[in-house]
């Protein structure tokens, strides 16, 4: 809110309300501090002014990094989708070829998707798998990001190595069984609302079963791995199928596929539906658990780890301002910490304000998030690119 500005620092909410405002530097003038001659380094540290109580710690102020930062991170997270998808296209293309899943070269597959996962910023990563995504895009797509959305739940789910990697290579090939259904259906269910034939329908609904035999007939992978694929379908209220495989007897690996598969269907517009923001998703998805449907205690981690306004979200404010999602408030969510780009009139402010919606300067107007305008435009990107 200020460029330059000198003021006597007298207590320390000042020096929170300075840390809240986003300052980054600062300068002390020693001469008009208080007299600290004769002591030591340490014992200035730990000594309160005179008059005052030693202060308690000052709560852990979450990092807020600068647009320039995350949208060098958004940009990384992005390269690196477009060349995980070519590998994960190359996977899929040879398994159309030869009918088969070589365990080896699917191993490979995820750890290339691990690393990357463990390189980037999260939330750039899940914001790259939420852009740009199209309901008509190639399988090997779909399976790329419910794999990472997997990846990202698992790890909230402290889940060990070994474990996020079965599961990972679950969600990867969670409906790789579809290879063997005609074209024709796949196509039909995925672009449209109308109901299937009671045929097609059946036919549809055997990949599920149809990908864990194909695991089988190869051989090399871990149980685990073929119950994602047969189970995945398989909801907790008894609505999916195959019907013989009830929903609460389901793996934890299995439902976490089942919410991050479901999350992109959404976002992509699966059925023939509109495609979602990630924040209408994100609130379908937790309607759709409330209905008995998926596991809420997952959904409500996938929201907790992302955020209701996930970062890089694009947003307005109450006060007709524009500004972007910086940071989640994990104990409130509702009220990240945004970076405010725009002023109520639409011009760009010089200086952009960087404000915690949890924990207000009680002098300055009252600011939530009105509505989610979409995901960081592109033009605003190049400007800091």
């Amino acid at each position: 809110p200020f460029m330059r500005h000198s003021f006597l620092i007298r207590t320390d909410e000042q020096i929170e309300k300075l840390r809240r405002a986003g300052v980054k530097h600062l300068s002390i003038d020693p001469a008009k501090g208080l007299d600290l001659s004769g002591m030591s380094a340490s014992s200035q540290v730990d000594q309160p002014p005179p008059g005052q109580l030693p202060a308690a710690a000052a709560p852990r102020t979450p990092e807020v990094r600068s647009l320039a930062t995350m949208a060098e991170e958004l940009l990384a997270a992005r390269t690196a989708r477009a060349q995980l998808e070519a590998s994960v296209q190359t996977t899929f293309s040879r398994i159309a070829q030869t009918g088969l899943v070589d365990p080896e070269e699917a191993t490979h597959t995820v750890h290339a998707i691990s690393a990357v996962a463990q390189s980037l910023n999260t939330h750039a990563l899940f914001m790259a798998f939420n852009q740009g995504r199209e309901g008509a895009a190639p399988l090997s797509q779909h399976a790329l990001a419910t794999c990472s959305f997997s990846m990202i739940l698992a790890h909230a789910a402290d889940y060990n190595l070994l474990a996020i990697q079965e599961l990972a290579t679950g969600a990867l090939l969670h409906d790789i069984g579809l290879i063997h259904i005609p074209s024709t259906i796949v196509q039909r269910i995925h672009d449209t609302s109308t109901t299937l034939s009671e045929q097609n329908k059946r036919t549809y609904e055997t990949h599920a079963r149809g990908g864990a035999i194909l695991l089988e007939r190869r051989g090399g992978f871990p149980p685990a791995v073929g119950q994602i694929l047969a189970e995945h379908h398989a909801y907790m209220n008894g609505s999916g199928f195959p019907a013989e495989t009830g929903g609460a007897f389901t793996s934890d690996m299995t439902r976490i596929v089942m919410v991050t598969d479901r999350y992109d269907e959404l976002l992509t517009g699966f059925g023939g539906a509109s495609p979602l923001t990630p924040h209408q998703s994100l609130q379908r998805l937790y309607q759709e658990g409330q209905e008995g449907r998926y596991e809420n205690r997952l959904i409500s981690l996938f929201v907790k780890v992302m955020g209701i306004y996930p970062v890089y979200s694009y947003v307005s404010l109450t006060t007709g301002e524009r500004a972007i999602v910086s940071v989640i408030n994990s104990g409130k969510l509702h009220q990240p910490i945004v970076t405010i780009t725009h002023d109520p009139s639409g011009e760009a402010y010089i200086v952009p304000l960087v404000i915690d919606l949890a924990n207000q300067d009680s002098e300055a107007p009252p600011r939530g998030v009105r509505s989610v305008l979409g995901t960081i435009p592109a033009e605003f990107e190049r400007a800091f690119h």
